[in-house]
């Protein structure tokens, strides 16, 4: 069973939606990065039944993020942030080149500050 880590990611936002068979042992698999036996030891149950319990927990994870989103909404936040900060850069570079006023310099410099970039 190849590790997609996307399931990491998705188990960070969606994991309190899991049963808690299914969060356990997805944590342990991405997380922790045991392998199915060794979840299977320590938990005390079969490698079958652990790997079914990542599957049913992987598939919920896709169905939930098929429908809420969340993944795809922080790409598309990322994606306008880094365009706001490049339209601020342009700007800055034609407020110092140009001569602008120095305040539309000090304001704009401010906006990336506070977006972090």
């Amino acid at each position: 069973m190849a590790k997609n880590l996307k399931y990491s990611a998705l188990l960070d936002i969606y994991g309190g939606m899991l049963t808690d068979k299914q969060r356990e042992m997805m944590e342990f698999y991405y997380n922790d990065d045991l392998s199915l036996s060794e979840i299977a030891d320590n938990c005390g149950i079969s490698r079958q039944g652990v790997r079914d319990a990542i599957k049913r927990g992987e598939e919920s994870l896709d169905e939930l993020e098929e429908k809420v989103g969340v993944t795809t909404m922080m790409k598309e936040y990322s994606e306008k942030l880094a365009f706001v900060t490049n339209a601020c850069d342009e700007i800055i570079h034609d407020c110092k080149t140009y001569t602008t006023t120095k305040s539309v310099i000090e304001k704009l410099e401010r906006i990336k500050k506070v977006i972090g970039g």
